[in-house]
């Protein structure tokens, strides 16, 4: 019998760490609902619908840590482990032919495999009934999600200082991932453009030369950004200094006009901050034609996505980048 998520405690109930850090996942999963999983599993295609979270599921001859459902419409299965090359040994293969079976993309059914590895383990590679990612990249992922619900927000901040205790140790690596930006940009990784979702980010930048988010919100290092709403990206703008990771803004910072037309009622919460410089304005616009699995059209992105500057400058649809 599978256990809802919404009938355990929200600190876990279980004594393993590896059974803890995946409760604290379902946790996240359950309170943000719909869009958090596709933020997190944005390699599959899922119908926009509620979700049910639920933890050691038991399927014949396979019991998975999590199940992620919604209403009959598709099931995630998720296997993870918190120690680097788990799945070799007998017992790691033997689960691992197991969980294969519950695999049916056909039929919307997947089976996610979390690991440590930073790169996708040798018993997994090729292995197209399961889906991999690691932790890090979750971590990443969840960094980068924007929301205005102060719960999710919270359980977001408390789940990675969790997997930086439990599976790395506590030894930054997930906290201190983001010191990396200018290494990256300086060994030639300058041509990454974020791609964030939201009109409300493209007219400030437009207006008044910025993008400022919720502080400690993750980005890949990038050298340019553009947004995409109403179904279309039309602008591209340019990171012109290391981002802020957390300041509070000021009429120096953004224009004095700005807290009088854009947010009269700044708490003088601290911001992550981008300065942008607009650089180029798309005629005609890249048209987003993005489908889900049925065929049907469905959003370009909910939050962040990632292109090069090459792609976007040459590009006329959002299939393209």
């Amino acid at each position: 019998m599978a256990k809802n998520i919404s009938s355990q405690a929200i600190f876990g109930e279980y004594k393993t760490p590896e059974d803890k850090v995946t409760a604290a996942l379902l946790q996240v999963l359950h309170y943000g609902g719909h869009e958090i999983v596709c933020s997190i599993f944005d390699g599959i295609d899922l119908p926009s619908n509620d979700t049910n979270v639920s933890s050691q599921v038991s399927e014949d001859e396979s019991r998975p840590d999590g199940v992620v459902s919604c209403d009959c419409k598709y099931k995630i299965y998720i296997e993870s482990k918190i120690v680097r090359n788990a799945l070799n040994n007998e017992h790691g293969r033997k689960q691992l032919d197991a969980n294969k079976k519950l695999s049916s993309p056909n039929d919307a059914i997947w089976m996610v495999y979390v690991t440590p590895d930073e790169t996708i383990p040798n018993e997994l590679n090729g292995v197209s009934e399961i889906i991999w990612i690691n932790w890090q990249t979750i971590v990443e992922k969840l960094k980068g999600y924007e929301t205005s619900d102060n719960l999710v927000g919270f359980l977001i901040e408390q789940f990675c200082l969790f997997v930086d205790h439990i599976v790395f140790r506590n030894n930054g690596k997930v906290s201190n991932s983001v010191i990396t930006y200018s290494e990256e940009i300086e060994s030639g990784k300058d041509k990454r453009v974020i791609i964030v979702g939201g009109a409300w980010g493209e007219d400030v930048a437009l207006e008044y030369g910025f993008y400022a988010c919720q502080e400690g919100r993750y980005f890949h290092p990038a050298k340019y950004m553009a947004f995409y709403h109403k179904n279309r990206i039309e602008n591209l703008f340019e990171i012109e200094e290391t981002p802020i990771e957390s300041i509070c803004l000021t009429p120096d910072l953004v224009g004095g006009k700005y807290f009088q037309i854009k947010e009269p009622n700044y708490d003088n919460k601290p911001r992550k901050y981008f300065k942008l410089r607009h650089i180029k304005r798309f005629s005609p616009v890249i048209v987003n034609d993005t489908l889900d699995k049925n065929g049907k059209p469905c959003a370009f992105t909910y939050n962040q996505r990632y292109t090069t500057y090459d792609a976007i400058v040459s590009a006329s649809k959002t299939s393209e980048l």
